[in-house]
């Protein structure tokens, strides 16, 4: 039973990411004329990566831990820029290049060595969460406020503040526990953050109205 525990887990988030995509699919025309238009094409590489590509890979190199380094590195760098493009504080733009700089220089130092990526992936979520604090203040002093359920950007940012809220501390104690293997609480916890994240990013889709997404 134990055996098949990895793979169920895998494949629950991998058709979050499916349904997710599938969603932002539908509802494109909704948000096509924004920045938020680039996160179809994101959630369906991100889909492809994990459900198709890593496994592939796996097949005939299972050191492939290379493949979701990259892409977690990459995956960072596209929220910065996104929110670098929704911002409109000059002084925010500057410290997301600032940040940003920051970032690739230690993702890359820190790849020299598989035991430091917790540490890379805890950096960049600790930027991400700065960034959402930064749209959220932009949000909340703007004339969104009464309409925030219908502005996609909200449920983006709170779909990113969700998860990795909840991602940080699950990385910093997989160091006391076999997190990637068979223990179940955290493979249901990672679980539940990856609902959490795909699913504020489908009730946002779904929400979310054409002329509220223009920027």
């Amino acid at each position: 039973m134990s055996d098949f525990y990895p793979y169920v887990m895998s494949y629950s988030v991998s058709a979050f990411e499916f349904a997710a995509a599938v969603i932002a699919t539908i509802h494109y025309k909704k948000y096509v004329n924004s920045s938020e238009a680039y996160f179809l094409h994101f959630l369906w590489v991100t889909f492809f990566v994990d459900s198709i590509l890593g496994p592939l890979i796996g097949i005939y190199n299972p050191g492939n831990t290379w493949l979701y380094y990259g892409y977690t590195g990459m995956s960072f760098l596209f929220y910065y820029w996104w929110y670098y493009s929704i911002l409109t504080e000059k002084l925010y733009k500057k410290i997301i290049l600032t940040i940003s700089a920051i970032f690739i220089i230690l993702y890359v130092l820190n790849g020299i060595n598989i035991e430091h990526h917790k540490y890379s992936f805890i950096i960049g979520a600790s930027f991400v969460l700065i960034f959402a604090g930064f749209h959220l203040h932009q949000l909340f002093n703007s004339n969104y406020t009464l309409i925030i359920k219908h502005k996609l950007s909200f449920w983006i940012t709170t779909a990113l503040v969700l998860f990795n809220i909840g991602m940080i501390p699950f990385i910093l104690l997989s160091k006391y526990f076999n997190v990637w293997a068979h223990n179940s609480v955290f493979g249901i916890i990672l679980l539940f953050l990856n609902m959490v994240l795909y699913g504020c990013y489908i009730i946002g889709f779904i929400w979310t109205k054409k002329k509220y997404n223009h920027f």
